[in-house]
């Protein structure tokens, strides 16, 4: 199964030079998955959790214009 994730939160600090993006995607009769990724200039780090039972776009996150 082949998700589509939305973006709903992107910042990067000048100071650390960390960029994080935040993104969402509904499975179908599951529920919603948030993945967050956070980069930096020597690691990459990628998180996700599922949100149980949030199974439509218009249960998650508005998504960034």
């Amino acid at each position: 199964m082949k998700l589509e994730y939305e973006q709903i939160e992107e910042s990067y600090d000048d100071t650390t030079h960390l960029r994080t993006i935040t993104e969402q995607a509904v499975v179908p009769d599951k529920g919603l998955i948030l993945r967050t990724i956070v980069y930096s200039p020597h690691h990459l780090s990628v998180s996700t959790v599922l949100i149980p039972g949030a199974g439509t776009h218009a249960e998650g996150f508005d998504a960034l214009d």
